[in-house]
């Protein structure tokens, strides 16, 4: 059986590296998670503003993330999951999609007419509706990004990844400049554009797979053991965890240790996603090289680790918004990684679970995030210092998916 790594260096191919991607449903895709990040950065916006307007306190957005990112934990890994297992009937994996994005859009319109309703009335249901919603995201997101693998042969997955690891940078770079005009926009109007960007690009995205055809690579199941695939889904939840936590802290600790004059909060994370927007495609198309994209990935992590840790040493508007864009670029290395990795890491024909697994990570850490935060804000370098620890964590993690990424594609 050809090895499933899909960070490491393809093999040379008749076809060659035109053709070893489906560049149509990948860009549809990454349109789609484009407006995944886009309703988050919504969301978190608005949240506190609907929650006052509806009468609640303010604190409630804070339990509410947390019971949202646990509730994720759970979700992600479950839906992808299932979308591997249903090839037919009401669970196959593109009504999981479509499914999930109209109930999400639906849920989304509804929160600020929720919000401008009275209590007890329609504004007593906010917090179920937030809840509901965040659900309804994580039904449909695992599936849908798991189609990279079906776009993509494994050793171009690197490439195929930096499409959405950019369509992600550009919206997180336009969000902090973007903020004034959107809250000037009114909840209504901007629920109601991501909502519809939400359905347009899932439609899209369908279209382009019924043009697809049938997937590039076979999905078979190897046989392997029961312990090594638990292993693998253990350690790809827990990179999920560690990365996502990290970066978690990185956005809180960065920001606050950089800010001065000619360099303020707003800038530097702008700074830091577009790194992220600019190097992720160049960045995947190194992977596909002689380096290949396992040691991109851990360079990236290397890098993240060292200049996290020497970022509060800087002085200076210059300094500080280069080291966010480099951030940003490691950022973008290791994002292309562990979205590669994950399509294969459990087992072939697995990638639903996989990626739910690294988002399940993810939503787990934004739960341990808040609930660590309600505690106690630590300083900005703590912050930092911690999120470089994290990323050393990470770095470790991945090895351990990379071996069972191995032991599962032996013949």
């Amino acid at each position: 059986m050809q090895t499933a790594l899909p960070a490491s260096r393809p093999e040379p191919t008749a076809e060659g590296e035109a053709e070893a991607a489906r560049w149509g449903p990948v860009l549809a895709l990454a349109g789609l998670h484009g407006a995944v990040t886009l309703a988050w950065v919504v969301y978190n916006l608005y949240l506190v503003q609907l929650l006052v307007r509806a009468g609640f306190d303010a604190y409630l957005a804070t339990v509410l993330l947390t019971v949202e990112g646990l509730a994720g934990a759970v979700l992600e890994p479950l839906m992808g999951s299932l979308s591997d297992r249903a090839r037919t009937g009401l669970f196959r994996r593109f009504y999981l999609v479509l499914g999930g994005v109209l109930l999400a859009s639906f849920l989304f319109v509804a929160l600020p007419l929720a919000a401008s309703g009275t209590r007890p009335g329609p504004a007593t249901f906010l917090p179920t509706l937030l809840i509901a919603w965040a659900c309804a995201m994580a039904v449909f997101r695992a599936p849908a990004l798991s189609l990279l693998g079906r776009y993509a042969r494994p050793g171009s997955l690197p490439l195929a990844a930096s499409v959405l690891t950019t369509a992600a940078g550009l919206v997180g770079a336009a969000a902090p400049s973007a903020r004034a005009w959107l809250l000037a926009l009114g909840p209504m109007p901007t629920f109601t554009v991501a909502s519809v960007a939400l359905l347009v690009t899932a439609l899209v995205v369908r279209t382009m797979d019924r043009r697809a055809g049938e997937p590039t690579v076979v999905e078979v199941e190897p046989v392997e053991t029961n312990a090594v695939a638990r292993r693998a889904a253990w350690f790809l939840f827990l990179v999920g965890t560690s990365a996502g936590l990290a970066f978690r802290f990185l956005l809180d600790g960065l920001p606050r240790a950089g800010a001065g004059p000619g360099a303020s909060a707003s800038v530097i994370v702008t700074a830091l996603f577009l790194g992220t927007a600019l190097a992720g495609i160049p960045l995947g198309r190194v992977a596909l090289g002689r380096v290949g994209g396992g040691p991109v990935t851990a360079i990236g992590l290397a890098l993240l680790v060292a200049g996290v840790a020497v970022t509060p040493l800087l002085d200076g508007a210059r300094p500080v918004l280069l080291a966010a864009a480099c951030l940003g670029a490691a950022l973008a290395a290791m994002q292309n990684g562990l979205f590669a990795y994950s399509l294969s890491a459990v087992r072939i024909g697995r990638a639903g679970l996989g990626m739910g697994l690294l988002l399940g990570g993810s939503g787990f850490a934004l739960g341990l995030f808040n609930v660590l935060f309600a505690v106690r804000r630590p300083t900005a370098t703590t912050s930092l210092l911690v999120a470089a620890g994290l990323y050393a964590l990470t770095l470790l993690l991945l090895q351990g998916v990379r071996a069972g990424t191995r032991s599962l594609a032996q013949p």
